[in-house]
């Protein structure tokens, strides 16, 4: 059976320090051709674990400076030093991502948040191949978002894949599915599509349970522009067990803007309804769309 451990093995060897190599395959893309920027940070996170460089708690942290293309053979550059592990990744000598695992020292302090998610809400779109949301992609987490006027959330007990085979979970869950919450908060507060750009991921737990359900939260009202232009917008989510024990948190920048929509907003508009849509997207809905009140 397909494994997300069994996937980031292949992908990405990583010597103890020193160099190593990444090549992603299509199943831990985001957008068609690039790696998902929770995926790839996990992916790194994984391959420090299995040099001896890394352990739980920690704090996973990537600076996505570059997207980086999936089927291509990429270089990293990974080092340690006073206990932090920095994995860079490289095409042609060019940094695209560089991503640090700091363990988590001094216990931590912070408290599940009150809220976990609303009612009903509206469904996100779902797409085909993205390692969180794709219907078809095997190794995926195919999870359904929602949103309402608080929030978006998701409630899923993960797939098979994301088995340890040990009664618990692969870690890669966490930045997996706290970037998916973060992206939709960023383009649902910008209303523009867009790319994640800094991904900041506390594990509180290194052995998240298998089989329970879990939630994932963030709110609009955590949402925070970080610059004058309001390009960046950072927000805030957790990851918890139906039962309100915090297992992750996460404070992840959203970067937006018209020139991702003009790429991005045909491929939600053919999979979202039309009302839907204009209550999302409203500068990009077709005049002939049905409006509805927000």
């Amino acid at each position: 059976m397909i494994t997300i451990a069994g996937v980031f093995a292949s992908a990405v060897t990583l010597a103890r320090p020193g160099r190593g190599r990444l090549r992603a395959p299509q199943r831990l893309q985001s957008w068609p051709g690039i790696v998902h920027g929770g995926g790839l940070l996990a992916a790194l996170d994984d391959a420090a674990a299995r040099a001896g460089l890394a352990g739980a708690p920690r704090v996973l942290e990537g600076r996505l400076t570059s997207s980086v293309p999936v089927e291509t053979e990429l270089d990293l550059d990974g080092r340690a030093h006073d206990g932090v592990v920095t994995v860079t990744v490289l095409q042609n000598g060019q940094t695209l991502t560089s991503a640090s695992v700091t363990p988590l020292r001094g216990g931590d302090h912070a408290t599940a948040p009150p809220w976990r998610g609303g009612g009903a809400g509206w469904p996100l779109p779902l797409s085909e191949d993205c390692l969180a949301c794709g219907a078809r992609n095997p190794l995926g987490l195919q999870v359904g978002l929602s949103f309402d006027d608080e929030g978006v959330w998701a409630r899923l007990v993960p797939r098979e894949p994301w088995s340890t085979g040990a009664g618990t979970l692969h870690p890669a869950i966490a930045p997996v599915l706290l970037d998916e919450i973060a992206w939709w908060l960023g383009a649902l507060v910008m209303k523009e599509g867009g790319l994640t750009n800094r991904i900041s991921v506390t594990l509180l737990d290194g052995a998240l349970p298998a089989g329970t359900p879990l939630i994932g939260v963030g709110r609009f009202d955590q949402v925070e522009p970080v610059d004058r232009k309001r390009t960046f917008w950072r927000t805030a989510s957790a990851l918890l067990t139906e039962a309100g024990d915090l297992l992750a948190t996460a404070s992840i920048v959203f970067r937006g803007g018209a020139d991702y929509s003009s790429r991005q907003m045909s491929y939600f508009r053919d999979r979202t309804p039309p009302d839907l849509f204009r209550r999302m997207f409203p500068g990009y809905a077709r005049s002939a769309d049905p409006g509805v009140s927000c």
